[in-house]
């Protein structure tokens, strides 16, 4: 008789009810999967509220683009830093105008700008992202950033190096560019050099 196929011993009566165990648990795995593998991806992703997952997908942005500009400027120094930095920020800024577009956003005054404007950076950095608005005129607006991750997450790495006052002054200004090319917008203060807030003065030229 073939003893691989019908063996009796102890050890082949073993090995016969260890297969018939695995084929038991594989064929509740594939009858019952919810059962036997825990909850769905749909019912863990509802147990995590919505602001939750922004505050970590942003958390994550801010920390992949900190890294990233930390090692440019490390490579290749803060004269080509500013020159890459510059040309990439503006860039992404008038994409940012044609997303917030698509997302509804109107207006092209220096007060549609400002909240436009925050609100998308608000949508890249999380909820953490805090700001004020001061209108002085319809043609002229201060926007304050009192609270920003960005710079939060720099402060936690103990970076000292500036990072992100290149960026902040191209981004807006592509986005005003985009949004109205009468707008302009100027970083007129910022942490990174010292200041208590990041500033911009938002104008609308006659």
């Amino acid at each position: 008789m073939d003893k691989t196929i019908s063996d009796t011993t102890r050890r082949g009566f073993l090995k016969t009810l260890a297969v018939g165990a695995g084929g038991y648990a594989l064929g509740s795995v594939l009858i019952q999967p919810t059962a036997a593998m825990g909850q769905s991806l749909q019912e863990n992703l509802g147990k995590v509220p919505l602001e939750a997952r922004w505050a970590i997908s942003s958390n994550g942005l801010v920390n992949y683009q900190l890294g990233n500009f930390k090692a440019l400027l490390d490579t290749v120094g803060r004269e080509k830093f500013i020159e890459t930095v510059n040309k990439n920020s503006f860039f992404l800024g008038t994409q940012s105008a044609g997303l917030a577009k698509k997302f509804g956003f109107t207006g092209n005054d220096a007060k549609s700008f400002a909240a436009m404007s925050t609100a998308m950076v608000t949508v890249y950095y999380g909820p953490q992202q805090e700001y004020t608005i001061e209108e002085l005129s319809p043609e002229k607006v201060t926007v304050k950033c009192v609270n920003c991750s960005f710079w939060n997450a720099v402060q936690t790495r103990k970076i000292t190096d500036d990072l992100c006052s290149t960026n902040s002054q191209a981004w807006w200004s592509g986005f005003a560019q985009a949004i109205n090319p009468k707008l302009t917008s100027t970083l007129v203060k910022a942490r990174p050099l010292g200041d208590s807030v990041c500033e911009w003065a938002i104008e609308l030229k006659a």
